[in-house]
């Protein structure tokens, strides 16, 4: 399922081969070199940057190559730029999209990742983001990554209201998360899915319920025991047992 969905991450090793072999690289423009991204959300692309619809969508966290970042004006307002990107997908599609939402490294949680308001352990600690989660490396220094995640984070899967914060462009160390192409679609597949389980809304919930019990009954996802553990939260209490009648005889 995340494989069909997530291919353009999968052939990443493709990519990889084929320039070792000497085929040639996409051509970046003069000054520029080309270079590989991923998408912080799914994305709309577009055959120019004042297209008025996108020709195709690329997926959360798809890896793609920036040919070149263009400033023009911005619709609303003229008098200020926007910043867009001509990419390439693995497919061999180019087009434009927002550069804004496009970072150099992608991962997924697993295991849980402390975020600190500053590249030090003696900072504030500002949230645990658990397992599934799947991040971007915005800046690195030293052992220290700024790190985006482009939704809000629930800080505790297994709770039907879980608490919410924003986290992104704050500081962690990459411990615990994993760079591998397979497990990152595994993540976009799991957030996915638990983010609509816990929507407020009856059929995005459902939605949520019956993905969850996909991956579950598939059983192959490196969030399998996660997923389970978050349709648990669904069960609904026993009912508590009536009191005997005043006056009854005990059993």
């Amino acid at each position: 399922m995340y494989l069909k969905r997530l291919f353009p991450l999968l052939v990443i090793s493709a990519v990889v081969i084929s320039t070792a072999c000497g085929k040639k690289k996409p051509d970046a423009a003069p000054g520029q070199s080309a270079r590989i991204a991923y998408t912080i959300y799914q994305l709309g692309l577009y055959e120019k940057p004042d297209a008025p619809k996108a020709t195709e969508w690329l997926n959360r966290a798809e890896m793609v190559t920036v040919l070149e970042t263009v400033s023009v004006p911005n619709a609303k307002d003229p008098s200020k730029k926007v910043e867009w990107a001509k990419i390439e997908r693995t497919t061999g599609k180019q087009g434009y999209c927002d550069a804004t939402r496009l970072e150099s490294k992608a991962f997924v949680v697993t295991g849980n990742l402390d975020i600190y308001n500053v590249n030090q352990i003696s900072g504030k600690k500002l949230a645990t983001v658990p397992e599934g989660h799947v991040g971007f490396v915005v800046e690195e220094r030293g052992d220290w990554a700024k790190v985006r995640f482009g939704y809000k984070i629930f800080e505790k899967w297994d709770q039907p209201k879980p608490a919410q914060k924003y986290v992104d462009q704050q500081w962690a160390q990459l411990t615990g998360v994993s760079y591998d192409p397979v497990a990152i679609g595994e993540g976009v597949e799991f957030e996915a899915a638990a983010r609509r389980f816990f929507d407020a809304d009856a059929k995005k919930k459902a939605q949520g319920k019956k993905e969850l019990e996909t991956i579950v009954n598939d059983g192959k996802s490196a969030f399998t025991a996660l997923a389970k553990n978050v349709l648990a939260t669904d069960v609904e209490a026993a009912p508590a047992e009536a009191p005997a009648a005043e006056g009854a005889a005990a059993p």
